[in-house]
């Protein structure tokens, strides 16, 4: 069985609820989710993982500082994180424009995106939802590999 590790920051309780909806999706698509606050999450939580789901709110275009942090430490690993599979998400008041830095960040420190980071204006709903529990399914098969 996959493991699939899925970190985030939530202030207002959005980015959480996208969490929330990924880690379903994805154990129902068959991988064992782990769910961890950004502020929890280690260096060793993602070298356990087969797969990585990073989600944060969109702060002026740019990953919560909490998030941040993981791709800081993740550089000292970078090497053993390279090409595992990795799904970036976010919430956002309505600029959505954080959508470049994550996916830049999420590939710098070595993971392999598996498709676009999944946007989500204030809570996740209707199409949202369905892409999350999209891209869930496909980070759960890219786990699988």
């Amino acid at each position: 069985m996959a493991k699939v590790l899925i970190s985030y920051y939530s202030k207002s309780g959005n980015t959480r609820k996208m969490a929330q909806i990924l880690a379903k999706a994805a154990a129902k698509a068959g991988a064992k989710v782990t769910l961890k606050r950004a502020e929890k999450t280690t260096n060793r939580d993602l070298l356990a993982a087969d797969a990585v789901a990073l989600g944060s709110p969109d702060y002026f275009s740019y990953p919560a500082g909490q998030v941040k942090v993981i791709f800081d430490e993740g550089l000292s690993v970078k090497g053993k994180l390279s090409g595992k599979p990795a799904l970036c998400f976010s919430s956002h008041g309505g600029g959505g424009k954080i959508k470049k830095p994550f996916e830049y960040l999420t590939e710098h420190i070595g993971f392999k995106l598996i498709g676009p980071c999944v946007l989500c204006q204030e809570a996740p709903a209707g199409k949202a939802v369905d892409e999350l529990r999209e891209a869930a399914a496909k980070l759960a098969g890219a786990a699988e590999k």
